[in-house]
């Protein structure tokens, strides 16, 4: 470390940690900034001199007071964090000893606690909780799954959760994380945070994976409701007191998290996940309405055989007039996009509901166009359930496990891929490539790591091998998003989504699709975003994106978000005259979307906000903001929260009316 003026500091626990601002750390790593101090660390912003990367530098202090009752582990976080690897956990690269403090270098994330949300924004709304709670439950059963033994937070709070760029949520701070064991009747520490912790961690036994769900609850409790349980009233409430809009669903989940005795909470994550997963079965109209249904089972039993009658009857009485037009349907659909490709295709299922060829059609067409949704609301409509001959067919198996594999959803696929025996080559070659990776995948697992590198390295090389261009492009579309979607397994996961997008638009034959150069463009809008704090690689990246989406438009997108995208980039480029024809151009090609008005409310408000306070004039952007909640929106976008929030603050200041 170059030695300079080094300032010396006392936090409340006594202990003295030095103030790293502005040194070269070991030669290595540039001390930018202060990010955080805890009562047994701080944390700075670094940035390695060499790589040019920034890092967060964790210091932790063994020199504690001796009045502290606390028993301080200075390892325990390292040796906890430095066995995972899950998207949602930071990881350590470096760890560095000096006299009495330890020095943990692990990935800055780049972002806002929950805590400072929600001080900003108040109680937030129940659908972006659900979709953060899951988020949660997902690295907490990664945690509590760990082998040979579990691993317990102790310490969930909004505090303690990040919220980044992407809308991901991050945990952080380990420092009182421990590894549960079965032979051990208690804790080491008794320590967390008031209020969140459970009744278990200031007695005697030992904390468990019901300690978390405790905490997760109080957590959940304080999104909800913007008060946490050191605010007044000091307790917990019934959430739909405070809030009578929350649903019944989300109080019985936080109730039963947070009983003060663990035999009577959820006894799993994934027992809590289900509840979140399906919370509208957890209200009193839903209950009632499933009696209701027990009661008409009879009927629609019945109803059920004559229909399965009248199919059977439909297929068998088929003429070969009818097998003609049937196929002349099929030909014509061939000649058409999209979706009047599918109308005639489906005019055909409802021709011949037996035959499997017009199901391939809509599934490949679906595919082909990017509509995974559409494509796996069409297999679960017409096919899931449908136990006969169509689901012996090897092509129709191969398409509806691709529909799920392209959906992510890989065990589904897997277990498509496993139903097909005696396929051609034409499947049975593509088929020993996917099906590995699909199983792989499946698993949660990540100890499963080398192998399921080891498998889509190999798909990759398939892939590479064929001379089907359209088959090309279209599979590494497909891997892009499974390097894209799976950062746990491959750390450098954008790059990688780069570099096959990138090989997938050196081989197509006229350049000609638009969903291609999408994907392109988010991917190195992605990359801009992981590189936010280097202007310079910011900037470059944001300029290939610019130009992939100005190519997917003009190759026909009609995709609202690649306008969305592509007016936000002339935005943080700084180009705001582009920026708000963009927007504009999307409200009149999409009018039905909220994005485009609410990207222009946006953007007027910051053009007032850097206005003269007496030149001030907020009509437009009132304009827009009433174009915006006068459509369908989404109450989980970020910047339609943004949004809401600047028009009440504005309202609020007696501003605009």
């Amino acid at each position: 470390m170059v030695k300079s003026d080094i300032i010396i500091v006392k936090n409340f626990h006594g202990v003295f940690c030095l103030n790293l601002v502005n040194e070269i750390f070991e030669n290595k790593y540039k001390i930018i900034d202060i990010l955080g101090k805890g009562g047994m660390s701080t944390v700075y912003l670094a940035k390695d001199i060499k790589l040019q990367k920034f890092w967060a530098i964790k210091e932790v202090s063994n020199n504690i007071n001796d009045t502290s009752k606390l028993k301080v582990d200075l390892l325990a976080e390292t040796n906890i964090l430095k066995k995972l690897d899950h998207p949602a956990l930071p990881r350590i690269v470096d760890i560095i000893k000096r006299d009495e403090s330890l020095y943990i270098v692990m990935d800055f994330i780049d972002g806002v606690s929950l805590d400072k949300f929600i001080h900003k924004n108040g109680a937030i709304n129940e659908k972006v909780v659900l979709d953060w709670a899951k988020q949660i439950c997902d690295v907490l059963s990664y945690l509590h799954s760990q082998k040979p033994n579990p691993i317990i937070y102790r310490d969930m709070k909004p505090g303690n959760l990040m919220l980044t760029q992407n809308g991901k949520i991050k945990l952080i701070d380990f420092g009182i994380a421990r590894e549960y064991k079965k032979e051990v009747s208690k804790d080491t520490t008794y320590i967390g945070t008031r209020g969140y912790a459970a009744p278990e961690q200031y007695g005697d036994c030992q904390s468990d994976a019901r300690t978390d769900i405790y905490s997760f609850g109080v957590t959940l409790y304080h999104m909800l409701t913007g008060k946490g349980p050191n605010d007044p009233p000091f307790e917990l409430k019934p959430v739909r007191e405070l809030n009578s809009s929350l649903s019944e669903g989300i109080e019985h989940i936080i109730e039963k998290s947070t009983r003060q005795d663990p035999s009577l909470r959820y006894q799993n994550v994934d027992e809590m996940l289900y509840d979140i997963k399906n919370i509208h079965k957890l209200n009193s109209k839903y209950k009632k309405q499933l009696v209701k249904k027990y009661i008409k089972v009879a009927a629609s039993a019945c109803l059920f055989i004559f229909s399965v009658f009248l199919i059977i009857s439909g297929v068998l009485g088929i003429k070969s007039d009818s097998a003609n037009e049937y196929n002349n349907i099929i030909e014509n659909g061939s000649k058409q996009n999209g979706d009047k490709a599918v109308e005639y295709f489906k005019q055909a299922v409802d021709k011949n509901s037996s035959n499997p060829k017009a199901y391939i059609k809509i599934i490949d067409t679906y595919l082909e166009n990017g509509e995974y949704d559409q494509s796996i609301d069409f297999i679960e409509t017409n096919l899931n359930n449908k136990q006969s001959e169509l689901l012996k067919d090897n092509e129709l198996l191969f398409k509806i496990g691709m529909a799920y594999f392209d959906d992510e959803s890989y065990a589904k696929a897997y277990q498509y891929f496993n139903k097909i025996k005696g396929a051609d080559i034409s499947i049975s070659e593509p088929l020993k490539y996917y099906k590995p990776v699909a199983n792989a995948l499946s698993k949660v697992d990540l100890q499963n790591k080398d192998k399921i590198v080891s498998s889509i390295t190999q798909l990759e090389k398939y892939i590479d091998s064929r001379s089907d261009v359209d088959y090309k492009v279209e599979s590494y579309i497909t891997l892009a998003e499974l390097y894209r979607d799976n950062p746990q397994i491959f750390p450098q996961n954008t790059d990688k989504e780069i570099g096959v997008l990138e090989k997938a638009s050196s081989v197509s034959a006229n350049k000609n699709n638009a969903i291609l150069y999408g994907q392109l463009g988010q991917a190195y809008f992605d990359k801009a975003s992981e590189s936010k704090i280097e202007q310079d690689k910011y900037n470059f990246y944001l300029n290939k994106a610019l130009d992939s989406y100005k190519n997917s438009i003009q190759m026909g997108s009609k995709i609202s978000n690649t306008y969305c995208k592509l007016g936000l980039i002339y935005k943080y480029l700084g180009n705001t005259a582009e920026s708000k024809n963009t927007f504009q151009k999307e409200t009149q090609l999409f009018s039905d979307d909220y994005k485009g008005y609410m990207e222009m409310a946006l953007l007027e408000y910051d053009s007032q906000q850097s206005a003269a306070p007496e030149t001030r004039n907020y009509s437009e952007f009132v304009k827009y903001y009433n174009s915006t909640v006068s459509k369908k929106y989404n109450e989980n976008d970020v910047d339609f929260m943004t949004l809401k929030q600047e028009y009440n603050d504005l309202k609020n200041q007696g501003v605009i009316k």
